[in-house]
């Protein structure tokens, strides 16, 4: 079969076929429609549960996502406010110690401008007493004010007592006070001249000892400025100085009672607080106990940086009577707590106050007895810290400082607040070196004929207590030195000889933390001097004896003709000082002292005598 023959056959059947094929398509086409169109009814039936699940489901969705994103939002917010916050005390910090040093530096330059203000008005000052003649009439004495009145120590013969023993001593506030009232007016209290207390008020430039654990301990002799025949010994302890990274326990007792208004005693106070809480580092703690009649507001030791000891420190002010026994009862119990805490710390109570305690116990030992510590191992230094000058108890804070194994401070005006207890300063006063320090001098009969100790009437103590370790003793700061004169007369061999063998000193102290005893012994080998060979020898021997002459007219029962002749020596004392090198009197201590001699000298005036030689 050909091509074309296939093709015709093919086209045939198709003419053929594709009726009923079509018919079959249609009939088909039919019965899917129906089939669909039930199938669409059943879905159709069923879309709506399906959708409300679906619905449901993407609701459920949405409110975990909001919900995971809204507590990641809030995370976020946490983290954020943290953040801001560590920024924000950072910040404050920083703005705070540059506050702070801002404050500091114009506190400086203000005391530094003050400082030459003062200086500048007490030369004109000085120049015009130098003019005024010995007329100067004789000022008031500053009233109310509570001294004791310790009879002067009287000449010894050495065959019959050889042996002078007492508690060294680092105060000065004696000499301070003395000053503040001549710049106030008034005259100067003689019962209130403690000897020591204006020799130590001076710096001697001694050299420090070679070891850090014992004293440096120097020895002069010079001739007498006021008889031919007598001579004055000096004696010099000078502690070590050295690093002690011992963290301290401070808790300040501030007065707040009504006396403390007058004049500007609560801004001095104020100062000297904030002064030792700025000096203290972070590994320090600090409480603070405000009272007047009772105790006003207290908060136990915090870090040096706490807000509310810096609110308390600003809160002081003066209002009630003043129960200083309540006071120091709440500020031993908070210092016993810290001691428990921090037993490895040095620790200190410090009490501000015009000590005109009228409430309850008002006897420094009755004081005592309430606030007693009893822990010797480690114990609690109580600094006094007097303020004011009218209306001042001087024993009080005297007292309870010398048997509270302490050591007074009197400050004058708001400078002398800061710069007495400014880190540098404060550091090396809280730093103890010797604790229940004293010293026994045991005089060579063959060199010292008789002898006289000057100043230290309340610190002169039996020999055979020498031995024992008692409160009383003194507490010696780090690098703090104690001098000591004595009158004494030679023998004529020993003056012959020129270099003197006077006996020896001994000291004894305890090492603080520790409670370890320990004993130095010194031989006293000295050539003799003449006035203008040492000029710091030649100062303190001024001192030394023009706070002495002094003290005498507050003496009861001495003679006129005694009186006379302190006169008459206060005199020659003046003329001693101004043959002094120009290089000390033209010095703030140089000129301060000045100024008290010319206020010595208008009580001296007032006594005369015809015979101005001195002897035992």
């Amino acid at each position: 079969m050909t091509q074309n023959q296939s093709r015709v056959k093919i086209g045939r059947w198709i003419r053929i076929l594709a009726p009923p094929l079509i018919m079959l398509a249609i009939a088909a086409g039919a019965v899917l429609s129906v089939a669909c169109s039930d199938d669409a009814q059943q879905a159709e039936s069923e879309q709506p549960t399906r959708v409300e699940q679906a619905v449901t489901q993407a609701e459920q969705q949405q409110q975990e996502q909001q919900a995971q994103q809204e507590a990641m939002q809030q995370q976020e917010e946490v983290e954020y406010q943290q953040q801001a916050a560590q920024q924000q005390a950072q910040q404050a910090a920083v703005e705070y110690q540059e506050a702070e040093q801002e404050q500091e530096a114009m506190e400086q330059e203000q005391e530094q401008q003050a400082s030459a203000d003062s200086s500048r008005s007490r030369s004109r000052q000085q120049q015009q007493h130098s003019s005024e003649t010995r007329q100067t009439p004789r000022r008031a004495l500053p009233g109310a004010t509570n001294f004791e009145d310790y009879p002067t120590i009287g000449w010894r013969e050495t065959v019959d007592d050889d042996t002078s023993t007492f508690s060294l001593d680092v105060d000065r506030t004696s000499y301070f006070l003395a000053l503040n009232w001549v710049e106030a007016g008034y005259a100067i209290e003689p019962a209130s001249v403690r000897a020591e207390e204006w020799i130590n008020a001076f710096s001697y430039n001694y050299d420090l000892p070679e070891v850090d654990d014992s004293f440096a301990v120097t020895t002069d002799i010079l001739e007498h400025p006021l008889h031919d025949d007598l001579h004055l010994v000096r004696i010099a302890t000078q502690a070590p100085e050295f690093v002690d990274n011992t963290p301290l326990n401070v808790t300040l007792v501030l007065d707040a009672s009504g006396s403390m208004q007058e004049g500007n005693r609560v801004e001095i106070a104020r100062a000297a607080a904030e002064s030792i809480r700025r000096g203290l580092s972070s590994d320090d703690r600090i409480a603070v106990v405000l009272f007047s009649d009772n105790i006003v507001a207290s908060e136990s030791h915090q870090r040096p940086d706490d807000r509310d000891i810096r609110r308390i420190i600003d809160r002081l002010g003066p209002t009630g009577s003043t129960n200083v026994q309540a006071g120091l009862n709440r500020g031993v119990r908070f210092a016993d707590e810290i001691r428990r805490e921090r037993p490895n710390a040095h620790n200190y109570v410090i009490l501000m106050s015009d000590g005109v305690a009228n409430v309850d116990a008002t006897d420094p030992f009755a004081i005592l007895r309430t606030a007693e510590d009893r822990d010797d191992s480690n114990p609690l230094r109580l600094i006094t810290v007097g303020v004011g000058i009218a209306n001042y108890n001087d024993v009080l804070l005297e007292q309870l400082a010398q048997h509270g194994n302490g050591w007074y401070r009197y400050l004058q005006d708001v400078g002398q607040a800061r710069s007495t207890f400014s880190r540098e300063n404060w550091l090396a006063l809280s730093i103890p070196f010797a604790d229940q320090a004293r010293a026994q001098v045991r005089w060579n009969n063959e060199s010292v004929v008789a002898w006289r100790l000057v100043g230290y009437e309340n610190r002169v103590t039996s020999d055979r207590n020498f031995e024992q370790d008692r409160k009383e003793f003194a507490e010696i700061p780090m690098g703090s030195a104690t001098t000591m004169f004595f009158e004494v007369e030679l023998s004529d061999t020993a003056i012959r000889d020129g270099v003197v063998d006077l006996g020896e000193v001994e000291l004894r102290w305890l090492t603080p933390m520790s409670g370890e005893s320990n004993r130095q012994q010194i031989q006293m080998v000295s050539g003799i001097s003449r006035f203008g060979d040492d000029a710091m020898l030649d100062l303190g021997s001024v001192v030394a004896l023009a706070a002495d002459r002094y003290s005498w007219f507050g003496q009861d029962g001495l003679s006129d003709e005694t009186m006379n002749l302190a006169a008459d020596h206060l005199d020659e004392i003046a003329n001693w000082f101004e043959e002094l090198p120009t290089d000390i009197l033209n010095t703030q201590s140089g000129d301060d002292f000045a100024r008290l001699l010319v206020a010595m000298g208008a009580i001296a005036e007032e006594f005369e005598s015809e015979d101005p030689g001195y002897s035992r």
